[in-house]
């Protein structure tokens, strides 16, 4: 059995190489190159510009969003939904905060318990296993003593990061008021792990972390490299053929230097993210698929979704000196679940430790009146803030779509994405609930100035893609496989049928897991 894989992120590393621990052949098509960490790492450390991009090479020929212009990508027609993402052997996870919270169980059961939103075909029950294999995988850190509503089978593979000061400082002013703080699960070592170092609390864990204490992908791919894959980087897929039979026989990809080449395989599998999916699937419409492969249905780029991201800036008389550790290590144990997902979104609240001097440096500059004991402004500033946030669950909508734009074309002549957004009133009743949540809560633990921003993105784009029981309202089925071809699998974020409030990444690892030990029957 050959199997295709398109795409090298987590979902695509971690089935790379378990598939091919198997004794599979496996063959990983990248659209970007190789990225070096110390190269990275020197890159942001001379930006003018520090952003989740910043870092990273761009390639040419296969680009993606790059923060400090993201509409290059995604184009004027995109709403102010600027998700980002990497194109490079590892994939996001070069960027990513880390985070692994598993989803809850009514997570999974939106329409039984709540009768919003959708079910999924398949249970936390039966997905609760390959949680524990992805945990191991990743290499999270969490306190196994309080599983946050999420029963567990199996202990995580180390303990929890500290808590740092100001987290600490927090959580025991929330505590007389009746409200538990615990440890945010994060695939981020709190000791030697996987060859890896343990956290030394830098800071920068988004847009890079330094020493690669925090998982990244490309760890996975080596892994599987050593294992007998074969990886072509700087391939841009740009087409899946279906044969007579009803099979996906070939996909095509494109090099930098405008050549086009083919892989045949048994097994193909797109792990190519949420946004590049849709595109992928759509672009690949043909006589007999005219609508795009896998789109019989019309779902293919339909029911994205993310989390609103929400946080509630404040000062506190009482220094808290953030920014010693990563930038978000704490949660609040509540707002994910209850009866009241029947009226509004729920949330998950984390607290923020992030010191973010710039921004701090920006703001007093931009307003002569600072100076000229700016110093003395921005060291107060930088002591006493603080910061609780929230992530806020949106509903998938059939309305909220990718597509394709073929008045814009990449450099390979192929059809850019653009995105139709916008937030259910199901998600807005949410957003003004958590703000006022959040805004009472600084001022019931004695913060000031409380100023809450809001952004419609956290980067946790799902759904396009989404699995259900039945091939009218889905692209896959329990298994990730295309309800049209019996050889085409799906896999990521894009194959959500709900968001949840949990960062979507241990579940896309997971998921992956439980493709890959479908796909090693074969």
């Amino acid at each position: 059995m050959h199997c295709a894989i398109i795409g090298s992120g987590v979902a695509g590393a971690l089935l790379a190489r378990t598939v091919a621990a198997a004794g599979r052949s496996v063959h990983i098509l990248e659209a970007g190159g190789s990225i070096a960490r110390h190269l990275a790492v020197d890159t942001y450390q001379g930006a003018l510009d520090r952003n989740l991009t910043s870092p990273f090479p761009e390639w040419p020929k296969a680009p993606y969003p790059r923060d400090n212009d993201p509409k290059a990508y995604y184009g004027d027609q995109s709403p102010e939904f600027h998700p980002s993402f990497i194109k490079g052997v590892g994939g996001t996870t070069w960027h990513w905060t880390g985070m692994t919270p598993r989803f809850l169980p009514r997570d999974f059961k939106l329409k039984t318990h709540y009768q919003i939103g959708d079910d999924w075909p398949i249970s936390y029950e039966e997905l609760e296993r390959y949680y524990v294999k992805a945990e191991k995988a990743l290499g999270v850190a969490g306190n196994s003593d309080n599983d946050h509503g999420s029963p567990r089978s199996d202990k995580y593979p180390m303990p929890a990061i500290p808590m740092p000061y100001s987290d600490q400082v927090v959580a025991r002013r929330l505590k007389a008021l009746g409200i538990e703080v615990d440890a945010m699960p994060a695939a981020r070592n709190s000791r030697e792990y996987h060859d890896r170092p343990a956290c030394c609390g830098y800071g920068t864990c988004t847009p890079i972390c330094p020493i690669g204490a925090t998982y990244s992908a490309d760890t996975d791919i080596r892994k599987a490299v050593e294992l007998g894959a074969e990886l072509t980087t700087n391939a841009v897929v740009s087409k899946l053929e279906v044969d007579p039979a009803g099979r996906i026989s070939r996909a095509y990809f494109k090099r930098p230097d405008g050549s086009t080449h083919y892989i045949s395989a048994d097994n193909f599998v797109l792990a190519c993210g949420t946004i590049e999916t849709a595109r992928l699937l759509l672009m690949s419409a043909a006589e007999n698929c005219p609508d795009g492969v896998a789109n019989r249905s019309g779902m293919v780029g339909r029911n994205l979704m993310d989390h609103v991201l929400m946080q509630c800036n404040y000062v506190m008389e009482e220094p808290l000196y953030m920014g010693r550790g990563p930038l978000s290590v704490s949660t609040v144990l509540t707002g994910r679940d209850g009866d009241f997902r029947k009226s509004h979104a729920a949330a998950k609240i984390f607290l923020g430790n992030d010191r973010n001097v710039g921004l701090v440096a920006a703001d007093l500059l931009a307003d002569a009146e600072n100076f000229p004991d700016i110093l003395d402004k921005m060291r107060h500033r930088l002591i006493h803030k603080g910061m609780i946030g929230a992530e806020i669950e949106q509903l998938p909508l059939t309305s909220n779509r990718v597509q394709l734009d073929k008045t814009r074309l990449d450099h390979h002549g192929l059809p850019m994405p653009t995105i139709q957004l916008e937030l259910s009133d199901y998600t807005l009743r949410g957003v003004k609930k958590w703000q006022r949540y959040l805004t009472d809560l600084v001022e019931q633990i004695g913060g000031n100035n409380a100023e809450v921003k809001t952004s419609l993105t956290s980067h946790h784009t799902c759904g396009t893609a989404r699995m259900g029981d039945g091939p009218r309202h889905s692209v896959v089925d329990k298994h990730c496989r295309a309800h049209e071809y019996p050889n085409l699998f799906v896999i990521g974020g894009s194959v959500f049928p709900t968001i949840g409030t949990a960062n979507p990444t241990l579940t896309i690892a997971a998921l992956a897991l439980r493709l890959a030990d479908h796909i090693k029957k074969y």
